[in-house]
């Protein structure tokens, strides 16, 4: 009987070692997965902040373009607040800053050219953080 014992005991750690690894596969599994889903939020993300930044303004009514344009850049914020990455948290914001600092003036013939460039600096630079 005694031999038995120390066979039951190689047996049991073989066990509770097998157990552990088979946690570990099971952590390293949803570790994984966790990622995945990471990647697959900020890809959304990308996608709606991207969809959101190209908003175009309507120059013919400049008053409801300025207003349009603040609508975008409140989502834009919005979607900012859900990002986990910095990097792509301040490309949002930096889009939806020239959006929402908007002016009339900004909006008007001799001047939507700039601000129009200023907006695809930013648009560029969300672009590089969806990257």
């Amino acid at each position: 009987m005694r031999a038995g014992r120390p066979i039951a005991t190689l047996v049991l750690a073989l066990g509770l070692a097998g157990a552990v690894s088979g946690c570990e596969a099971v952590q390293e599994a949803q570790n994984t997965a966790n990622q995945v889903g990471q990647a697959a939020d900020k890809a959304q993300l990308c996608i709606d902040a991207l969809k959101l930044a190209g908003f175009t303004p309507d120059a013919t009514d400049p008053q409801k373009a300025l207003e349009e344009t603040q609508q975008k850049a409140q989502e834009l914020n919005d979607l900012a607040a859900k990002a986990g990455d910095t990097t792509l948290q301040d490309a949002i914001t930096g889009v939806a800053g020239t959006m929402d600092q908007v002016t009339l003036d900004d909006l008007s013939p001799a001047n939507i050219a700039a601000w129009s460039q200023e907006k695809l600096d930013h648009v560029a630079k969300l672009s590089s953080a969806c990257a």
